[in-house]
């Protein structure tokens, strides 16, 4: 688990929020996909298996921030994905709300992320 405090970050600012990211350890969970997940995943180029592929691979870096979860890891083919999810219901129950390919500094900063938690 890491999070930021770096200046100008969400965690700094005067109502302080914490980020959490985790790379291993969590417990299982279920994601739920609806209609509309699949017209945004449509939409976004990305395929329901790709999506899979990050929930359910290794290694992945989740942030959890209240009721809202983001997943990156990479698929199958080794693209970087990012899948945004809703927690509904508690229980650890997600709903996949969308998700998009990384850009070349969200890779690397993940990446790097991914090397300091393993050291």
């Amino acid at each position: 688990m890491s999070w930021s405090t770096t200046p100008g970050s969400p965690s700094t600012s005067p109502d302080l929020r914490l980020h959490l990211s985790y790379t291993r350890c969590v417990p299982e969970e279920t994601y739920e996909f609806e209609d509309l997940t699949y017209e945004r995943l449509d939409a976004a180029g990305i395929r329901p298996l790709s999506v899979l592929d990050v929930l359910h691979g290794s290694p992945r870096v989740r942030r959890h921030i209240g009721a809202a979860m983001q997943i990156a890891g990479r698929d199958r083919a080794g693209t970087w994905i990012v899948v945004a999810l809703i927690e509904r219901g508690g229980d650890d129950r997600y709903t996949v709300t969308g998700a998009r390919q990384l850009d070349a500094d969200e890779i690397a900063a993940i990446a790097k992320m991914m090397e300091g938690d393993q050291s």
